[in-house]
Order: C-alpha cells, then structure tokens, then sequence
C-alpha cells in the first residue's frame, strides 16, 4: 500500500542571518560537535566562509552571491556510448566537447554512474574513462555506487548475478571488499573528491534487499522486513569505502520526494542503525505528477521538515523537466505541466532557472544535479534533454550560468 503523499506548505527557516562570528551557529544547526560537517572534506580546500553560505539562512540575494559550494552538477553517462555513435554537441552552432561544453556552462559536478562490472556501459571501464573526462573538463566527478550490475531505481534493487545467493552476512562481506576495490581503483584514476552515493533511490531496499510485488511499502512494515536487512548492506559498503578513504562523505538517495514523513522515518532509521549519512538525496520529476508532484514551494516544505528532523542537508541528485509535449516510452506520462512553466523549450528554461535560484536560496538545500542532459534524439528522454534533436543546446542552459 502506497503511504500518502505529505502536503506541507512552505516554512522557510532563516534562524542565523548575520555574518561573521554568527555563521558557525548555523554550521551546528546540521552537525553536532563530533561530527564534522561534510563539506569540510570533499575537496581539498574549502575555506569556512564559503561552507558556512551553503546553510545560512541568508537574504535571497547574498545567497545567490555566497554559495561557491553549492554542488551544480549533471549526470551525464550517455556521453559515452553516444559518442561512439557519432553524436556531438553543440552551443549556438558551435561544436564543444560535452564536459568542457557543461563546465562552461555552470556544471562543477558530474554523478558518475557505477554498475558491478568491468565492461560495458556503467562498467567499471567506462565509469573510469567518465570520470577522466569530466576531470580534465574542470568538473569534479563522484560516484554512484549502484551494487547492482544493471538498473536499480525505486521499482527494483536487483542483486548482481554473483551475488544474488548469498545469505546476508556473505553477501555483505563481499560488498565491503567490492566497494575497498573499486575505490582504491578509481582513486588511482583520477577521482579527487571524498564524496560517495550509495545506491540509487533505495527506499525499497538495496542489493537484492526488495519487498515483494503485493507486500506493503509502509514506513512500519519496510522497517522491520526491508530496511534492517538494507542498513547491514549500506553499512559494509561505507566501512569498505572507508577503509580506502577515511575521509569519505555519504550520500544516500530515495525517490519520496512528495512525502515528508517517510523521507524522515528512512533516514532516521539509517541514522538510528549506525549508518553515516552525511547528506539526505531526493529526486524531484515534478512533470510525473508521482505522490502529486509537488510545486517548489511544497518540495521545500519537504526539504525542511526532513533536514530539521534529521539534521542533515539535502541533494537533489535527480531532476528534469520536459520542453514538449512530444515524447513517448517509458516516461510518456511525465507530460504534465507545472503552472506558469509551458512544456516548451523556454518553459523548461524558466523552470530550471527557478528551480535553481529556490535551490541555491535554500540554506538546507546543498547542491542539484540534471539527470540526462545530454540524451537528445528520439528516445524517450528527448524532452527532458538540454539539447535538441540536433543536438544544440537548449535555453535552459541559462539556469546554469545564472547566479
């Protein structure tokens, strides 16, 4: 049985607006003082000033101008494969390497897709090449440690195939040592950031951990028959990361964007369960009309009831918005129009650019990333893509840029 969805209205919390000595107040609004706030170790130097804007309640306008550390990034692992295919990009007509093309843009992050193999699309291999990329385009890639060989989402966490039979207790040891692996790896080929997402909207469970088709998706019974079994799962993912990377930073993902209470019950559970959760991560399809969708002012409702009760800030990991209405496939449906933002390619623009200036003006609100912004052509992601069916970039590049 679906939980239903929590319509909040929006309950700004500006507690610290003074500069200065004032801002480590707010710091402590999120960590206590054991645990440091995440963004400290991301990236090798970060100055205090520039952490603090990300949390504190600042006027709308020095937000904007104070955020050097809001994440903007992309999740961009098509790239790839469609290049292979003869794609290119373009800006105004002219071509640009992708990466280079996002960096120039606004992008500083790229979400790097991380399957269990070492071949293939989101393999080991070409994760690797995805995150060399961005890395010399400027862009500061991290990974999504999917533990999963295929797609996992909201719909399913399937085991690996060499995985899949074993009890509990062994399939974790075998995560701890995949996740030590793939680290050490990938930290030899370029990766710099302390930045890592487990899993891929896991509300359901992870790695095989899932309910059945007919079983309730109840806060209540998914902690009791789910989540105990998935915390054991994500645990020995972070302690194998960690072995490699001390200083690693958590994020972990759900898809419930449109419900309050069970965003806060997951993550309080995890919390409760010794898992280290240093960011709570949401997407937000407000086209999809899931759990109702939600406006902006009702998702930061969301966004500030979980981050006061948790005292975390949150990612957007996943958002997109359609620029026509012309799309079929697995995402036919996501056609519906949010009000004042036409399914158009200047809607789209205005929806992003609003989308990111609520975001960046957000103290609880920690970075954003666009899912897809360079699938273009005539798939089924073409409406959400930021280029066209040419693959010129389109208006709503401009939401990136502005500050």
């Amino acid at each position: 049985m679906k939980t239903q969805p929590t319509r909040l209205p929006l309950q700004k919390r500006r507690q610290y607006h003074a500069a200065g000595s004032d801002y480590l107040p707010a710091l402590n609004h999120f960590f206590s003082d054991d645990h440091a706030s995440p963004l400290q170790t991301l990236l090798p130097v970060k100055g205090i000033i520039a952490l603090a804007a990300l949390f504190v309640g600042l006027p709308f306008c020095r937000v904007q101008a104070e955020r050097p550390d809001f994440m903007l990034g992309v999740d961009a692992n098509y790239s790839l494969e469609m290049e292979s295919k003869g794609a290119d990009w373009k800006w105004n007509g002219k071509r640009n390497d992708l990466f280079a093309g996002m960096h120039e843009q606004g992008a500083r992050w790229l979400r790097v897709r991380l399957w269990t193999g070492d071949d293939g699309v989101n393999g080991k291999s070409y994760a690797v090449q995805v995150v060399e990329r961005g890395s010399k385009a400027g862009l500061t890639p991290y990974l999504v440690i999917f533990l999963s060989e295929n797609w996992a989402d909201l719909t399913k966490q399937p085991a690996p195939a060499a995985w899949k039979d074993l009890n509990l207790a062994d399939r974790a040891a075998a995560i701890r040592k995949y996740a030590s692996d793939i680290v050490s790896h990938f930290r030899k080929h370029g990766l710099t950031s302390h930045f890592y997402e487990i899993g891929n909207e896991i509300d359901y469970g992870i790695c095989g951990v899932f309910p059945g088709k007919h079983d309730e998706k109840t806060p209540d019974e998914l902690a009791t028959r789910i989540w105990i079994d998935e915390a054991d799962l994500i645990l020995a993912c972070e302690n194998g990361v960690k072995a490699v990377d001390p200083e690693a930073k958590f994020l972990l993902h759900i898809a419930h964007w449109w419900d309050a209470e069970f965003v806060t019950k997951f993550f309080q559970f995890m919390l409760a369960r010794s898992i280290q959760v240093d960011f709570a991560g949401l997407s937000y399809f407000p086209s999809s009309k899931i759990g109702g969708s939600l406006t902006l002012e009702q998702f930061g409702g969301v966004v500030d009831q979980v981050s006061a009760a948790i005292k975390r800030p949150v990612i957007i990991p996943e958002t997109a918005y359609p620029s026509t209405t012309d799309f079929s496939g697995q995402f036919g449906t996501w056609r519906n129009e949010v009000s004042g933002y036409p399914l158009t390619p200047d809607g789209q623009a205005r929806w992003l650019g609003d989308f990111l200036k609520f975001c960046r003006a957000n103290p609880n609100i920690a970075g954003a990333f666009y899912w897809s912004p360079e699938w273009y052509g005539e798939g089924m992601w073409k409406a959400f893509a930021l280029f066209d069916e040419e693959g010129e970039a389109r208006p709503a590049w401009k939401g990136f840029r502005d500050r």
